[in-house]
Protein backbone atom coordinates (compact mmCIF):
# COMPACT_ATOMS: atom_id res chain seq x y z
CA UNK A 1 0.00 0.00 0.00
CA UNK A 2 2.73 2.43 0.76
CA UNK A 3 4.55 1.70 -2.46
CA UNK A 4 1.50 2.00 -4.67
CA UNK A 5 0.32 5.22 -3.08
CA UNK A 6 3.71 6.93 -3.41
CA UNK A 7 3.53 7.20 -7.21
CA UNK A 8 0.39 9.34 -7.27
CA UNK A 9 1.74 12.22 -5.15
CA UNK A 10 4.82 12.40 -7.38
CA UNK A 11 2.68 12.77 -10.49
CA UNK A 12 0.50 15.38 -8.73
CA UNK A 13 3.55 17.33 -7.68
CA UNK A 14 4.88 17.37 -11.19
CA UNK A 15 1.56 18.59 -12.46
CA UNK A 16 1.40 21.34 -9.90
CA UNK A 17 4.86 22.52 -10.85
CA UNK A 18 3.77 23.13 -14.41
CA UNK A 19 0.76 25.25 -13.51
CA UNK A 20 1.26 29.01 -13.97
CA UNK A 21 -0.42 30.86 -11.16
CA UNK A 22 -1.77 34.20 -12.25
CA UNK A 23 -2.66 36.65 -9.51
CA UNK A 24 -4.74 39.67 -10.28
CA UNK A 25 -3.04 42.90 -9.18
CA UNK A 26 -4.85 46.18 -9.05
CA UNK A 27 -2.81 49.09 -10.31
CA UNK A 28 -3.27 52.33 -8.42
CA UNK A 29 -2.63 55.80 -9.71
CA UNK A 30 -1.42 57.43 -6.48
CA UNK A 31 -1.41 60.83 -8.15
CA UNK A 32 -5.22 60.62 -8.26
CA UNK A 33 -5.54 60.19 -4.51
CA UNK A 34 -8.44 62.23 -3.14
CA UNK A 35 -7.24 65.77 -2.28
CA UNK A 36 -8.80 65.58 1.19
CA UNK A 37 -6.86 62.40 1.91
CA UNK A 38 -3.62 63.94 0.61
CA UNK A 39 -4.16 66.94 2.89
CA UNK A 40 -4.82 64.66 5.88
CA UNK A 41 -1.60 62.72 5.29
CA UNK A 42 0.31 65.96 4.69
CA UNK A 43 -0.94 67.48 7.95
CA UNK A 44 0.10 64.36 9.86
CA UNK A 45 3.57 64.54 8.33
CA UNK A 46 3.81 68.26 9.03
CA UNK A 47 3.09 67.65 12.70
CA UNK A 48 6.17 65.40 12.75
CA UNK A 49 8.53 67.61 10.75
CA UNK A 50 8.28 70.13 7.95
CA UNK A 51 10.84 68.16 5.89
CA UNK A 52 8.39 65.25 5.61
CA UNK A 53 5.72 67.64 4.36
CA UNK A 54 8.11 69.00 1.72
CA UNK A 55 8.98 65.47 0.57
CA UNK A 56 5.31 64.58 0.16
CA UNK A 57 4.70 67.65 -2.00
CA UNK A 58 7.66 66.70 -4.18
CA UNK A 59 6.05 63.40 -5.23
CA UNK A 60 3.77 64.81 -7.95
CA UNK A 61 1.97 67.90 -9.15
CA UNK A 62 -1.54 66.81 -7.99
CA UNK A 63 -0.24 66.37 -4.44
CA UNK A 64 1.35 69.83 -4.57
CA UNK A 65 -1.93 71.29 -5.80
CA UNK A 66 -3.78 69.62 -2.93
CA UNK A 67 -1.59 71.09 -0.17
CA UNK A 68 -0.64 74.55 1.06
CA UNK A 69 2.51 76.11 -0.33
CA UNK A 70 5.16 76.17 2.43
CA UNK A 71 6.97 79.07 0.78
CA UNK A 72 4.87 81.37 2.93
CA UNK A 73 6.32 82.52 6.27
CA UNK A 74 3.50 80.84 8.16
CA UNK A 75 4.14 79.44 11.67
CA UNK A 76 2.94 76.00 10.49
CA UNK A 77 6.08 75.72 8.38
CA UNK A 78 8.67 77.01 10.84
CA UNK A 79 11.59 74.50 10.93
CA UNK A 80 11.73 74.56 14.74
CA UNK A 81 13.78 71.35 15.04
CA UNK A 82 16.52 72.43 12.64
CA UNK A 83 19.70 74.37 13.40
CA UNK A 84 22.02 75.99 10.88
CA UNK A 85 25.55 74.71 11.51
CA UNK A 86 27.35 77.99 10.83
CA UNK A 87 28.76 80.97 12.62
CA UNK A 88 28.21 84.56 11.55
CA UNK A 89 29.82 84.00 8.16
CA UNK A 90 28.02 81.81 5.64
CA UNK A 91 29.96 79.62 3.22
CA UNK A 92 31.75 81.47 0.43
CA UNK A 93 33.12 78.41 -1.36
CA UNK A 94 29.98 77.48 -3.25
CA UNK A 95 29.33 74.45 -1.04
CA UNK A 96 25.89 73.96 0.57
CA UNK A 97 25.25 74.97 4.18
CA UNK A 98 24.73 72.26 6.79
CA UNK A 99 21.66 71.95 8.99
CA UNK A 100 21.16 69.49 11.84
CA UNK A 101 17.97 68.24 13.48
CA UNK A 102 18.38 68.86 17.22
CA UNK A 103 16.02 65.98 18.07
CA UNK A 104 17.39 63.22 15.83
CA UNK A 105 20.84 64.36 14.69
CA UNK A 106 19.76 64.04 11.04
CA UNK A 107 21.70 66.27 8.64
CA UNK A 108 20.73 68.27 5.56
CA UNK A 109 22.81 70.19 3.05
CA UNK A 110 21.14 73.17 1.44
CA UNK A 111 22.65 75.75 -0.87
CA UNK A 112 21.55 79.33 -0.13
CA UNK A 113 21.33 81.98 -2.85
CA UNK A 114 24.06 84.68 -2.77
CA UNK A 115 25.51 83.69 0.64
CA UNK A 116 28.45 86.08 0.23
CA UNK A 117 26.10 89.02 0.66
CA UNK A 118 24.69 87.93 4.02
CA UNK A 119 25.84 87.34 7.58
CA UNK A 120 23.97 85.12 10.01
CA UNK A 121 22.81 86.66 13.31
CA UNK A 122 20.39 84.30 14.96
CA UNK A 123 17.72 81.66 14.88
CA UNK A 124 14.04 82.43 15.52
CA UNK A 125 12.09 79.14 15.83
CA UNK A 126 14.17 77.73 12.99
CA UNK A 127 14.03 80.87 10.84
CA UNK A 128 17.36 82.53 10.08
CA UNK A 129 17.96 86.19 10.86
CA UNK A 130 20.34 87.51 8.21
CA UNK A 131 21.93 90.88 7.52
CA UNK A 132 22.46 92.00 3.93
CA UNK A 133 25.86 93.65 3.79
CA UNK A 134 25.09 95.78 0.73
CA UNK A 135 21.69 97.22 1.68
CA UNK A 136 22.03 97.01 5.51
CA UNK A 137 18.65 95.26 5.51
CA UNK A 138 17.75 92.62 8.10
CA UNK A 139 16.10 89.60 6.48
CA UNK A 140 14.19 86.53 7.62
CA UNK A 141 14.69 83.21 5.81
CA UNK A 142 13.12 79.78 6.21
CA UNK A 143 16.13 77.61 5.23
CA UNK A 144 13.98 74.60 4.28
CA UNK A 145 11.29 76.29 2.17
CA UNK A 146 13.32 79.38 1.11
CA UNK A 147 10.47 81.65 2.23
CA UNK A 148 12.08 85.06 2.55
CA UNK A 149 11.14 88.56 3.66
CA UNK A 150 12.85 91.89 4.27
CA UNK A 151 12.82 93.81 7.54
CA UNK A 152 14.05 97.34 8.30
CA UNK A 153 17.75 98.15 8.14
CA UNK A 154 20.11 97.91 11.10
CA UNK A 155 20.80 101.64 10.83
CA UNK A 156 17.08 102.23 11.45
CA UNK A 157 17.58 100.73 14.93
CA UNK A 158 19.23 103.97 15.99
CA UNK A 159 16.01 105.88 15.29
CA UNK A 160 14.42 104.18 18.31
CA UNK A 161 17.43 102.97 20.33
CA UNK A 162 20.07 105.62 20.89
CA UNK A 163 23.55 104.50 21.97
CA UNK A 164 24.02 104.80 25.74
CA UNK A 165 25.93 107.80 27.15
CA UNK A 166 29.67 107.38 26.81
CA UNK A 167 29.50 105.03 23.82
CA UNK A 168 32.23 105.57 21.25
CA UNK A 169 31.34 106.65 17.74
CA UNK A 170 32.23 103.26 16.32
CA UNK A 171 30.30 101.29 18.97
CA UNK A 172 27.27 99.54 17.51
CA UNK A 173 24.29 97.54 18.66
CA UNK A 174 24.80 93.83 18.08
CA UNK A 175 22.09 91.18 17.79
CA UNK A 176 22.32 88.71 20.69
CA UNK A 177 18.99 86.94 20.11
CA UNK A 178 16.04 87.01 17.74
CA UNK A 179 12.51 85.72 17.91
CA UNK A 180 9.02 85.89 16.47
CA UNK A 181 5.77 86.85 18.12
CA UNK A 182 2.69 85.46 16.40
CA UNK A 183 -0.51 87.25 17.40
CA UNK A 184 -2.41 87.17 14.12
CA UNK A 185 -1.16 84.35 11.86
CA UNK A 186 0.27 84.18 9.32
CA UNK A 187 2.16 87.46 9.87
CA UNK A 188 4.94 87.09 12.46
CA UNK A 189 6.42 90.08 14.26
CA UNK A 190 10.20 89.79 14.45
CA UNK A 191 11.90 90.77 17.70
CA UNK A 192 15.61 91.55 18.08
CA UNK A 193 17.44 91.63 21.42
CA UNK A 194 20.43 93.97 21.08
CA UNK A 195 23.39 94.78 23.31
CA UNK A 196 25.95 97.56 23.36
CA UNK A 197 28.38 97.19 26.23
CA UNK A 198 26.31 96.61 29.36
CA UNK A 199 23.16 98.05 27.83
CA UNK A 200 20.27 96.24 26.16
CA UNK A 201 17.63 97.37 23.68
CA UNK A 202 14.78 95.36 22.17
CA UNK A 203 13.11 96.30 18.89
CA UNK A 204 10.41 94.71 16.74
CA UNK A 205 8.97 94.98 13.24
CA UNK A 206 6.69 93.14 10.85
CA UNK A 207 7.80 91.97 7.40
CA UNK A 208 7.66 94.87 4.99
CA UNK A 209 7.97 97.58 7.67
CA UNK A 210 10.41 100.41 7.01
CA UNK A 211 11.13 101.14 10.65
CA UNK A 212 11.63 99.37 13.97
CA UNK A 213 9.48 99.89 17.04
CA UNK A 214 11.13 100.10 20.43
CA UNK A 215 10.07 97.64 23.13
CA UNK A 216 9.77 99.30 26.55
CA UNK A 217 12.26 97.43 28.79
CA UNK A 218 11.78 99.60 31.89
CA UNK A 219 10.10 96.72 33.75
CA UNK A 220 13.53 95.07 33.98
CA UNK A 221 15.40 98.11 35.34
CA UNK A 222 18.18 97.23 37.75
CA UNK A 223 21.43 98.73 39.00
CA UNK A 224 24.26 98.81 36.49
CA UNK A 225 27.23 96.47 36.77
CA UNK A 226 29.65 94.68 34.45
CA UNK A 227 26.87 92.47 33.06
CA UNK A 228 23.75 93.70 31.23
CA UNK A 229 20.42 93.42 33.04
CA UNK A 230 18.99 91.54 30.04
CA UNK A 231 21.05 89.39 27.71
CA UNK A 232 19.77 87.27 24.83
CA UNK A 233 16.32 85.72 24.70
CA UNK A 234 14.35 82.79 23.33
CA UNK A 235 11.40 82.39 20.99
CA UNK A 236 8.95 79.58 21.80
CA UNK A 237 5.25 78.99 21.14
CA UNK A 238 4.99 82.15 19.06
CA UNK A 239 6.25 84.35 21.90
CA UNK A 240 9.59 85.93 22.77
CA UNK A 241 11.06 85.81 26.27
CA UNK A 242 14.15 87.31 27.89
CA UNK A 243 15.95 86.44 31.15
CA UNK A 244 17.16 89.04 33.60
CA UNK A 245 20.50 88.96 35.32
CA UNK A 246 18.70 88.04 38.56
CA UNK A 247 17.01 85.00 37.01
CA UNK A 248 13.52 86.34 36.31
CA UNK A 249 11.74 85.85 32.98
CA UNK A 250 9.89 88.52 31.00
CA UNK A 251 7.91 88.29 27.78
CA UNK A 252 7.35 90.75 24.94
CA UNK A 253 3.78 92.02 24.68
CA UNK A 254 2.98 93.91 21.47
CA UNK A 255 -0.19 95.79 22.37
CA UNK A 256 -1.16 98.47 22.90
CA UNK A 257 2.55 99.45 22.97
CA UNK A 258 5.44 96.96 22.76
CA UNK A 259 6.74 96.30 26.28
CA UNK A 260 8.21 93.70 28.60
CA UNK A 261 6.05 92.10 31.27
CA UNK A 262 7.04 89.59 33.95
CA UNK A 263 5.97 86.00 33.34
CA UNK A 264 7.97 84.25 36.13
CA UNK A 265 10.10 85.38 39.07
CA UNK A 266 12.65 83.73 41.31
CA UNK A 267 11.27 83.23 44.81
CA UNK A 268 12.27 81.93 48.22
CA UNK A 269 15.69 80.31 48.55
CA UNK A 270 16.24 80.45 44.79
CA UNK A 271 16.08 84.24 44.67
CA UNK A 272 19.64 85.63 44.41
CA UNK A 273 20.87 88.35 46.75
CA UNK A 274 21.57 90.70 43.82
CA UNK A 275 22.50 88.69 40.72
CA UNK A 276 25.32 91.10 39.90
CA UNK A 277 27.80 88.34 39.10
CA UNK A 278 25.39 85.91 37.51
CA UNK A 279 24.39 85.36 33.90
CA UNK A 280 21.09 83.73 32.98
CA UNK A 281 20.03 82.01 29.78
CA UNK A 282 16.77 80.70 28.37
CA UNK A 283 17.01 77.43 26.40
CA UNK A 284 14.43 75.02 24.94
CA UNK A 285 13.46 72.18 27.25
CA UNK A 286 14.14 69.66 24.47
CA UNK A 287 11.01 67.64 25.27
CA UNK A 288 8.15 69.88 24.20
CA UNK A 289 7.53 73.54 23.51
CA UNK A 290 8.68 74.50 27.00
CA UNK A 291 11.85 76.25 28.13
CA UNK A 292 14.44 76.12 30.86
CA UNK A 293 16.23 78.89 32.72
CA UNK A 294 19.95 78.33 33.25
CA UNK A 295 21.45 80.46 36.04
CA UNK A 296 25.26 80.44 35.89
CA UNK A 297 27.99 81.86 38.10
CA UNK A 298 31.61 81.42 39.14
CA UNK A 299 34.82 81.67 37.09
CA UNK A 300 33.86 81.25 33.47
CA UNK A 301 30.26 80.66 34.60
CA UNK A 302 31.02 76.97 35.10
CA UNK A 303 28.44 76.46 37.86
CA UNK A 304 24.75 76.44 37.09
CA UNK A 305 21.27 75.77 38.37
CA UNK A 306 18.43 74.80 36.06
CA UNK A 307 14.74 75.73 36.38
CA UNK A 308 11.64 74.81 34.43
CA UNK A 309 9.71 77.91 33.33
CA UNK A 310 6.04 77.24 34.00
CA UNK A 311 4.13 79.90 32.07
CA UNK A 312 0.77 78.60 33.25
CA UNK A 313 1.63 79.14 36.92
CA UNK A 314 4.08 82.01 36.36
CA UNK A 315 6.70 80.10 38.31
CA UNK A 316 10.21 78.66 38.18
CA UNK A 317 10.77 75.20 39.62
CA UNK A 318 14.12 73.37 40.03
CA UNK A 319 14.84 71.04 37.12
CA UNK A 320 17.00 67.91 37.32
CA UNK A 321 19.04 67.31 34.14
CA UNK A 322 19.73 63.66 34.94
CA UNK A 323 17.91 61.12 32.78
CA UNK A 324 16.33 63.73 30.51
CA UNK A 325 18.26 62.74 27.34
CA UNK A 326 19.04 66.40 26.72
CA UNK A 327 22.26 68.34 26.31
CA UNK A 328 22.33 72.14 26.47
CA UNK A 329 24.71 74.36 24.55
CA UNK A 330 24.67 77.83 26.01
CA UNK A 331 23.43 80.35 25.17
CA UNK A 332 20.38 78.94 23.36
CA UNK A 333 20.47 75.39 21.94
CA UNK A 334 19.18 72.11 23.37
CA UNK A 335 19.79 68.81 21.58
CA UNK A 336 18.52 65.31 22.28
CA UNK A 337 21.60 63.54 23.61
CA UNK A 338 20.78 60.17 22.03
CA UNK A 339 20.87 61.79 18.57
CA UNK A 340 24.42 63.05 19.15
CA UNK A 341 26.58 60.15 20.39
CA UNK A 342 29.66 62.36 20.79
CA UNK A 343 28.13 64.77 23.31
CA UNK A 344 27.76 64.15 27.02
CA UNK A 345 24.12 63.49 27.99
CA UNK A 346 22.27 65.47 30.64
CA UNK A 347 24.92 68.21 30.68
CA UNK A 348 25.28 71.88 29.84
CA UNK A 349 28.18 73.08 27.70
CA UNK A 350 29.64 76.57 28.19
CA UNK A 351 29.35 79.24 25.48
CA UNK A 352 32.73 78.50 23.87
CA UNK A 353 31.49 75.00 23.00
CA UNK A 354 28.59 76.54 21.09
CA UNK A 355 31.14 77.62 18.49
CA UNK A 356 32.22 74.00 18.11
CA UNK A 357 28.61 72.94 17.58
CA UNK A 358 27.93 75.71 15.07
CA UNK A 359 30.98 74.73 13.06
CA UNK A 360 30.10 71.05 13.09
CA UNK A 361 32.97 69.89 15.30
CA UNK A 362 30.80 67.31 17.08
CA UNK A 363 33.65 64.85 17.62
CA UNK A 364 35.63 67.10 19.96
CA UNK A 365 32.84 67.70 22.42
CA UNK A 366 33.55 64.71 24.68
Amino acid sequence: MHRAASKQPRRAAAAVNTIEIVQDTEERDWAQLLPDLVRKVADDLLSADVTEYIRLRAVCKPWRNSTANPSLLHPRFFPRKWLLVAGEELRHDGEPERLVNVRTGARLRIRFPTPKEYTHHGNAEGLLVLHHSLTDTVCLLNPLTMAFTDLPSMSAVYDVALPPPGAADDDAWTITAAGVVVVDPPIPTVVLSLTLGTHTAIVCAEPGDNFWRAVDVSAADDIECELPVIHGGLSVQGRFFVPTRAGDVLGVELGPQPRLTYVAKQAGEDAPMNGLNERCYLVPSGKDDGMLLMRTWGPGNIYYNVYTVDLGNSSLTPHAMGGTDTTVFLPSVTVRSSGFPNVLPNQAYAEENMELLLHGDFNVLV
